[in-house]
């Protein structure tokens, strides 16, 4: 007998039919033409070559901090993959499909995340309709879908990040639980890469915000525990890297005489002369060598771009090319343009309109000029952009994801306040989104097109 308190199953399909639909169109999107390219495309020259080296026992030096190889690792680990491939050069076929299984994580993780920033949508307090719409241009984005199309690091910074901001809003009603659910997930994005340390700074400066305007102990309290967690979690994924990569390398000469006395096979290993490194001075090394091998990074390359380029989408990048019959195939980081310049132009709205309603609610304390997800909206975009102003190191289009992930929330934000106009606006931009993504679409599977298809498809004279 129904209780009254809850809709009997007929009544809820309704309710959860756009996100399945939803999470049926992204799976689908991620995971058709799985076996093309079967040869390493761009930075799998890098990743998945780490985890052969897991897989061998040895020891590895890369730029970013472990756990997204570690993702790839477990499903290479189950997979029983032969780790004698190289995977040292982009183009070199495989030597069978086996090795495709470290792709599936990352495309799992691409698949989802449309489906997490509806969710954050409406954590935020947007209508189902505008939190959909968020999430299916996330589905149809083509850079996001190319990012995670292959054994590559974001797509786990996007989950993991946005995850944590989700967690966090729903943990500051649900309890602690959630909270260091939160933090747990802000600390996976900051192992994965650096720039995740936004999302952890977010959910502390909002917890840091919340004292100030309670003056609350328990505040306090959660920001250490929270802090607390997310050190636990990355110091975690180091000491999973340390026993993981136990053996002597190729890299061993990266790293001090005390570091390379700890790996097995290394000649300083038999030297008894030599204190071996505890596992404390192997992180603080490791972590030290980190730090100095990005500001040593090359600085040009002909596919790097600015931060000022990138809410515009003023250069794609190109992971993959192919030539036969006088076809051409190409992989280009190219995002959706209906998504990414409509995602440009409303977060510039919000900068623009943002200080002086901000100077009003500080100033003049008008409370009402100023609504609290604009200001969630503003600050996470920006610690998401900003930090990438002071970096000197070249850097890519894939750098922006996240601060785009933010601005297709502003999206969704302006189309709830486009009063009766919102709907026809909303699907006016998911068919364009439709249309752009299925043009573009072959630069996003690498399908071959004609050279006067390809040429057709370069809008833009620098995204050649």
């Amino acid at each position: 007998m129904n209780s009254g308190t809850s809709p009997p199953r007929h009544r809820r399909w309704p309710a959860a039919s756009p996100w399945l639909a939803l999470f049926a169109l992204s799976a689908l999107l991620h995971f058709i033409c799985f076996d093309w390219p079967l040869t390493v495309v761009f930075d799998e020259v890098y990743f998945p070559k780490y985890v052969m080296a897991y897989l061998r026992g040895e020891y590895y030096f890369d730029l970013h901090p472990p756990l997204g190889k570690l993702i790839l690792y477990v499903a290479g680990w189950l997979a029983g993959l032969d780790p004698s491939f190289s995977f040292a050069t982009n183009q070199l076929p495989f030597p069978d499909s086996s090795y495709l299984v470290l792709r599936v994580p990352p495309r799992i993780a691409g698949t989802l995340l449309p489906l997490v920033l509806a969710a954050l949508a409406l954590q935020l307090g947007l209508s189902r309709f505008a939190a959909f719409a968020v999430g299916f241009l996330a589905a149809l984005d083509n850079a996001l879908l190319v990012m995670s199309r292959f054994a590559l690091l974001d797509s786990f910074l996007l989950l993991f990040g946005f995850c944590a901001l989700l967690l966090y809003l729903q943990g500051r009603t649900r309890g602690w639980v959630w909270l260091l659910a939160a933090a747990a997930s802000a600390g996976a994005a900051l192992a994965v890469k650096w720039t995740g340390l936004a999302f952890v700074g977010l959910i502390l400066l909002a917890e840091g915000w919340a004292f100030l305007q309670t003056r609350a102990a328990r505040h306090i309290a959660r920001i250490v525990a929270m802090a607390a967690t997310v050190v636990v979690i990355y110091v975690a994924s180091f000491a999973a890297h340390f026993a993981l990569g136990h053996r002597g390398g190729a890299d061993d000469a990266a790293m001090s005489r005390e570091f390379q006395a700890t790996l097995a096979g290394n000649p300083h290993a038999a030297d008894a002369s030599i204190q071996k490194a505890s596992f404390w001075s192997k992180f603080v090394e490791l972590n030290r060598a980190m730090f100095d091998g990005h500001r040593r990074t090359v600085q040009q390359h002909p596919y790097s771009s600015q931060w000022y380029d990138w809410p515009f989408m003023m250069r794609p990048v190109s992971f993959w090319a192919d030539e036969k019959s006088g076809a051409v195939a190409r992989v280009y980081l190219l995002g959706n343009p209906a998504v990414w310049w409509s995602a440009g132009y409303a977060i510039l709205f919000l900068l623009i309109n943002f200080p002086p309603k901000l100077f009003a609610w500080a100033v003049r304390q008008q409370r009402a000029a100023i609504d609290a997800t604009e200001v969630k909206l503003v600050v996470a975009y920006l610690a998401n952009l900003l930090p990438f102003v002071f970096i000197g190191r070249i850097m890519f289009l894939y750098h922006y994801l996240a601060a785009l992930c933010v601005a297709l929330l502003a999206v969704g934000f302006l189309l709830d306040r486009c009063g009766p106009h919102r709907n026809a606006l909303g699907i006016a931009l998911l068919a364009l989104a439709v249309a752009a993504f299925l043009y573009f679409a072959p630069l996003s599977y690498g399908l071959p097109l004609t050279p006067e298809q390809l040429e057709a498809r370069f809008w833009v004279r620098s995204w050649k």
